[in-house]
């Protein structure tokens, strides 16, 4: 094992110590790649141990997939660290999976900031509620857009 792999081993150990119940899956993908998939009503305190004890600071996206065939939408916060040197180069992507008939989840904004404008996009592109967001409204569609949310996967535009 290389040393960089030890650092990602030892971060997954850390997370499944710390929350053996609730971390669902952790998986090294390559060398600083982690997927961690966590129980969603444990999504704020898991981000808040990534934030603070982990020193995973920055958020750099925050993604939704459509698993329409399962039923359920996955959001997945792209982290990484700029305070801690030695894991500048890491990236976890800590995710969450809601169901698509009540696409709920508990806004991480007030852990980290960086993700308001990701949210509401993904409010406004799937119809993904997060409760406790602080401005729960269009990022890029039209106003006057009354239409579905266009990146549902049920969604058929015409083509000309």
């Amino acid at each position: 094992m290389s040393l960089s792999q030890e650092r990602e081993e030892s971060l997954v150990k850390t997370l499944k110590e710390n929350f053996p119940r609730d971390i669902k899956e952790a998986t090294i993908l390559r060398r600083s790649r982690i997927d961690v998939t966590v129980a969603p009503d444990r999504m704020v305190e898991i981000a808040t141990f990534f934030r603070d004890k982990l020193g995973f600071d920055h958020p750099s996206g925050v993604s939704a997939v459509d698993y329409n065939r399962e039923a359920r939408f996955e959001i997945v916060y792209h982290l990484s660290s700029i305070r801690n040197v030695g894991q500048r180069d890491i990236i976890v992507n800590l995710k969450e999976s809601v169901p698509r008939n009540s696409p709920r989840a508990t806004s991480l904004v007030k852990i980290w900031p960086g993700v308001e404008n990701y949210e509401r996009e993904s409010l406004e592109m799937f119809g993904i509620q997060f409760d406790g967001h602080p401005r729960p409204e269009k990022l890029f569609l039209n106003d006057n857009w009354d239409g579905p949310p266009p990146m549902r996967k049920e969604i058929r535009f015409p083509t000309d």
